[in-house]
């Protein structure tokens, strides 16, 4: 896994680097860590598995960042976002910028060690099995931006390639309840609110560019706590 770090403080860049490596080393995981002091570097560099960006930075805040690296990799990046502001949550929530958590600064060390064993854990070891007629294909949830009813089977969209599986869309449902990412939002469509990128009354637009109906009137508050749950307290 690789994680990318960016924060202009250098004694909060390096303690966060030693935080990650010592960790990672203690517990076996396989991790690579790159620091970057600027985020115009970090913007030339390739995609990282991770993303821990500052929210306050001279050259460029941490949400500009977040949203320049989602533009570049057409579609959504894993970002946390380091923040001693409260308003780096609200302006999150209320622009729709995709975030997967945050942490206050300082860091504090047991939190940290929270973020990295739930996103190792997801990006690795998070996948399951599913039909497909008599054989079966591994799937990481954290990869399907959509899924599609199809009579008794479903489509599960990822970013730029689908597969049929057969699983009834109600199925799948169950299946990914587990997960905390996943909503229905019509009777025919399951999204994976990581990647929404806008949502109106009546549609939900994915980074993807995905424009999907959206026939729930619960889906903006299970939006908002799924966004709520990524952050820590």
């Amino acid at each position: 896994m690789k994680i990318a770090l960016c924060d202009d403080e250098k004694a909060e860049l390096d303690k966060l680097y030693a935080l990650i490596t010592d960790y990672a080393a203690r517990m076996n995981y396989d991790i690579q860590v790159e620091a970057y002091a600027s985020p115009a570097e970090l913007l030339t560099r390739e995609r990282f598995d991770l993303y821990f960006l500052d929210y306050v930075m001279d050259e460029m805040d941490g949400v500009e960042l977040g949203k320049r690296l989602n533009e570049k990799f057409t579609g959504a990046v894993t970002i946390c976002y380091l923040t001693s502001y409260e308003a780096a949550a609200t302006r999150v929530i209320n622009e729709q910028i995709h975030a997967d958590g945050f942490l206050t600064k300082p860091t504090q060390p047991d939190l940290l060690y929270e973020k990295l064993d739930k996103f190792y854990k997801s990006s690795y070891y998070g996948r399951m099995e599913l039909r497909q007629g008599r054989a079966f294909c591994t799937v990481y949830p954290r990869d399907i931006y959509y899924i599609e009813a199809d009579g008794k089977s479903s489509t599960v969209y990822f970013e730029s390639r689908s597969d049929s599986f057969t699983h009834m869309l109600s199925e799948m449902e169950e299946l990914l309840s587990g997960y905390g990412l996943f909503y229905r939002i019509h009777r025919s469509y399951i999204i994976n609110m990581m990647y929404i990128a806008s949502y109106d009354a009546k549609s939900v637009t994915l980074t993807n560019g995905a424009y999907l109906p959206l026939k729930s009137k619960n889906f903006q508050a299970a939006y908002r706590a799924y966004i709520y749950n990524t952050m820590d307290n």
